[in-house]
């Protein structure tokens, strides 16, 4: 039994070590083992042992950190010493359900003589790998259709295809042969057609960030698929930049026959996929580990958008969260709220917007530093400008010169101003807004908004302003301060500099990882705009009540992130004032 006293050995491991060894997982001082297959792997994943204590890994300089599936380091492992070059690694185990503190359970890995890290992965492509835009794959045919003018094309096509499959094997060519031969197109539409499906299939396809993270060098990949071969190789390497082996068939894993061959030819640990009969039960009979791939499903956000008439947001919120991957587990959680969380938040807050200043006959809106630094550049979007929103514009604006005399601060504001207006922050009370619209003596012009409000708002300020929705600030809207973080500084004093109006930035106060984040939670952004300039704007948007309450049943998943996202919680409660949380936010806000 380990003396769970004995000494950290004077010795580093690196990752390549890690990687290319397997270990027993037990428990000091009971001696219990709980694993011998346990095994380290790329970016961050463990692999021959499951448990949400034990999910992901890091290296933290010559500590070995293993975290819970919220990213949450649950043991620090550091080298023991002990005969022979095996590695050896211990530490404490910290108890999630007791706020992480440390136990007197000592998890101990040893190197094994096992080759089980040796064994590969396979993975299935289409909705595992790479997902469609349109998620639904006769999608495909049907805006063939629409572009070649060709009437009953998307059904044809789909009937010819279910009128082979299982029957024999068939490509792409073998369908639209068929087609030609029962008369329905010639043979120039043909050609035509399948240059269109082919191309269409190209544009909507993209990788699933978070899967192809896990594809080793030596991992296959096994699809049942119609596709020319060429064209699914293209697909790995441009758009997963994979240039793993490929095996393709017709009914290979679906009816079992591609097994046998991929056994002869490799060791397979585990396969990953996402239809239950090809990629679970196949596989499983011939004894291999099988891992169901749903997270190209609609996930409770998209459908919320879809329920209330918004399904081409969903689809662009679905690419922008499939798309997201980091290294990093916590940089990681904080993209995929970023997609599934604010980025939907702040679509249906920005038709509430429209509401509010149609209402008011507004012409300028003006979006207040730094929360509503991706909010206004979604209100500017080409695509809000087809939806008729007034023009928008990011203003300097802090709780410093809102409290502060200063007729250089005013002038610089007014000078934003038009003849009515939207004064817009994402959260807080109003306050603040309040003051230096009462104390430009503007409140006939400007009406003041808040996304994110405090419920007690009434208790701090005697007008209220418009609000979206209603939350309190330590169980929400510091959570969304954090996820709308930006590099920027905050606006402290505008000064006269050569007869010019000079507002001064005081620096950011982030550390360099939380810096990072704020840059990818960015880069999750702009994938999502991108995609929002190419949908039509509806014509007719949910009224404010369905708005409010898909935003309040978007808001509601956010307590379930709260674990995933406490490095951004943390640095952004480090940057209010001591003291109640209640107090500090709202004594001058």
């Amino acid at each position: 039994m380990l003396n769970v006293a004995e000494e950290k050995a004077p010795i580093s491991v690196d990752a390549d070590q890690l990687l290319s060894r397997t270990f027993t997982f037990k428990v000091e001082p009971q001696n219990s083992v709980i694993s011998e297959d346990f095994v380290f792997h790329q970016n961050g994943f463990l692999i021959g042992y499951s448990h949400a204590n034990e999910t992901y890994w890091e290296l933290d300089g010559n500590v070995v950190n293993i975290l819970d599936a919220d990213g949450r380091v649950t043991c620090q492992l550091s080298p023991l010493s002990g005969a022979g070059e095996a590695i050896r690694l211990g530490g404490y185990f910290r108890n999630p359900m007791l706020g992480y503190e440390e136990t007197a359970n000592f998890h101990v890995l040893e190197e094994n003589a096992s080759d089980s890290h040796t064994r590969i992965q396979s993975f299935d492509l289409f909705d595992t790998l790479v997902a469609r835009r349109c998620y639904d794959p006769l999608e495909v045919f049907r805006i063939v259709e629409r572009k070649a003018a060709v009437p009953g094309f998307a059904d044809w096509r789909h009937k010819t295809e279910m009128s082979i499959f299982g029957r024999r094997p068939y490509g792409i060519d073998d369908i639209y042969l068929i087609m030609v031969s029962e008369g329905f197109i010639t043979q120039k539409q043909a050609a035509v057609l399948r240059w269109m499906e082919l191309e269409e299939e190209w544009e909507h396809l993209f990788p699933i960030g978070d899967v192809v993270a896990r594809v080793g060098a030596n991992d296959i990949v096994i699809s049942d698929m119609y596709l020319p071969r060429p064209f699914i190789e293209r697909v790995l390497r441009e758009k997963c930049g994979l240039e793993n082996r490929l095996y393709l068939s017709n009914y290979g894993k679906h009816h079992r026959q591609i097994w046998p061959e991929i056994l002869s030819n490799h060791n397979v640990r585990t396969h990953f996929g996402d239809n239950i009969q090809a990629d679970i039960i196949s596989p499983a009979s011939f004894g291999i580990d099988v891992a169901l791939v749903s997270i190209s499903k609609w996930d409770q956000t998209e459908q919320v958008l879809h329920a209330i008439g918004l399904g081409a947001y969903a689809h662009a919120v679905r690419e922008a969260r499939l798309r997201s991957f980091h290294p990093s587990l916590a940089i990681r959680h904080a993209k995929r709220a970023q997609a599934s969380i604010n980025i939907p938040l702040m679509l249906l807050a920005s038709f509430w917007l429209k509401a509010c200043a149609q209402e008011r006959g507004v012409d300028k809106i003006l979006m207040a530093a730094r929360d509503c630094n991706l909010w206004q550049e979604m209100l500017a979007s080409r695509h809000f400008a087809r939806a008729n929103m007034p023009p928008s514009e990011y203003i300097r604006i802090s709780r410093a010169v809102c409290y502060t005399e200063s007729v250089e601060y005013e002038a610089y504001l007014q000078n934003k101003l038009g003849l009515r207006n939207l004064l817009v922050d994402f959260v807080g009370t109003g306050k603040s807004l309040g003051t230096i619209i009462d104390r430009m003596e503007r409140r006939a012009t400007v009406t003041p908004c808040i996304l994110l409000g405090e419920p007690r708002s009434a208790e701090i300020v005697e007008t209220l302003p418009e609000t979206f929705l209603l939350r309190d600030f330590t169980t929400y809207r510091v959570f969304f301060e954090a996820l709308n973080a930006s590099l920027e500084g905050s606006t402290v004093l505008t000064v006269p500099d050569n007869y010019r109006l000079a507002v001064l930035l005081q620096e950011n106060e982030f550390s360099d990882v939380v810096k990072t984040m704020i840059g990818e939670m960015r880069s999750t952004f702009q994938h999502f705009m991108r995609d929002l300039d190419r949908i039509d704007p509806p014509r007719n948007p949910p009224s404010l009540d369905i708005l409010r309450q898909a935003g309040g049943a978007i808001v509601e998943l956010l307590p379930a992130w709260s674990g995933k996202l406490s490095v951004l919680e943390a640095e952004q409660k480090s940057n209010v004032a001591q003291g109640n949380a209640f107090r500090a936010a709202y004594a001058t806000h």
